[in-house]
C-alpha cells in the first residue's frame, strides 16, 4: 500500500485483522476539536485488533506514513482456523494478545500520568484561588 492511504477508519466496523509487515503508520483520533495524533507504529505489529475481537467499529484511524507490506486476515478465515486446531493460527493469537496487552498496558501509564497532571493542575488552581482570596477578600464591598 501507498504512502497516505488511510487503512482503518475510525468509527466504521473492519472484522479484518492486519499484520504491518513493513512500513510505518500512524494513529490518530477525531474528536470534536479535530483529529489528533495518537501514536506512530513501526512493522512487525498488529492493526485493528480492537474492532477485530470486539465486534465493534475500530477506535482509531490508522493512515500509512510510508509503503507499507501486509497481510490481512478475514475474522471468519482466523476463526475457522482455531476451530480446526491450526497450530500457526494459535500462535498467531498468541502474538496478537501479546501486542494488546502491552499497548493496554501503555495506556494504563498515559492515563495515570494524565490524571497527575490533572491533579496537579487542580492543586495549582486552589492555590491561586486561595491566594485571590487572601489579597482581594478584604476588598469586598458587597
Amino acid at each position: 500500500m501507498a504512502a497516505g492511504k488511510r487503512i482503518l477508519k475510525q468509527n466504521v466496523l473492519c472484522r479484518q485483522i492486519i499484520f504491518l509487515l513493513e512500513g510505518e503508520v500512524q494513529v490518530s483520533l477525531e474528536t470534536s476539536k479535530g483529529e489528533h495524533l495518537l501514536s506512530t507504529l513501526k512493522a512487525p505489529t498488529v492493526l485493528g485488533e480492537i474492532s477485530f475481537f470486539s465486534g465493534e467499529p475500530s477506535s482509531a484511524h490508522v493512515t500509512t506514513l510510508s509503503q507499507v507490506k501486509v497481510i490481512v486476515i478475514d475474522f471468519d478465515v482466523l476463526h475457522q482456523q482455531v476451530v480446526e486446531g491450526d497450530r500457526v493460527t494459535g500462535l498467531i493469537l498468541l502474538n496478537m494478545s501479546e501486542a494488546m496487552a502491552k499497548r493496554a498496558s501503555a495506556m494504563t501509564r498515559q492515563l495515570s500520568e494524565i490524571y497527575a497532571k490533572q491533579q496537579e493542575m487542580e492543586t495549582q488552581v486552589s492555590e491561586v484561588q486561595q491566594a485571590r482570596t487572601a489579597m482581594f477578600g478584604e476588598w469586598s464591598f458587597i
